[in-house]
């Protein structure tokens, strides 16, 4: 019966974990360059710009959500993260390609707006040019858990 019970336990703690894993495959990280690192050590804000050729949008979320990793390995506290998304392209301002904040702890919460540490704020500003037949749209604003 112990052992009934035990592998029902062990079961319902597997079972979501391998449904979660198979409905959100990785994506990788393009290559990128850190053109950009400023902390401000009196509010604990991380601002960076990360230059990279790609324009995947879904490489560029994975590369805002990665600053919450670089954050954690920083040796200040990072409140929040502040992440732009440019191009290479020698431009003066550079071209931005997406934008997102992240929050790290409760200060980082109120820094940033969001209502959760899990949460991030990102904008994909390189939306494709409107045909003929569907009015302009304007860049995407999302916030995901």
């Amino acid at each position: 019966m112990k052992f009934r019970l035990a592998l029902i336990l062990a079961l319902a703690l597997i079972l979501p974990a391998c449904s979660e894993t198979a409905n959100t495959p990785e994506v990788p990280l393009p290559a990128y360059v850190l053109a950009i690192d400023r902390f401000d050590e009196g509010t604990g804000m991380w601002f960076v710009a990360l230059s990279t050729e790609s324009n995947n949008e879904k490489e560029l979320r994975a590369l805002v959500e990665n600053t919450r990793t670089l954050a954690k390995d920083k040796k200040e506290e990072v409140n929040s993260t502040s992440v732009s998304i440019i191009k290479p392209d020698g431009v003066i301002p550079p071209t931005v390609t997406a934008f997102g904040r992240i929050a790290l702890t409760n200060k980082g919460m109120e820094q940033t707006g969001l209502s959760s540490t899990s949460e991030m704020v990102f904008e994909y500003k390189n939306a494709p040019a409107a045909s003929s037949k569907q009015p302009p749209t304007t860049p995407a604003t999302e916030t995901s858990k």
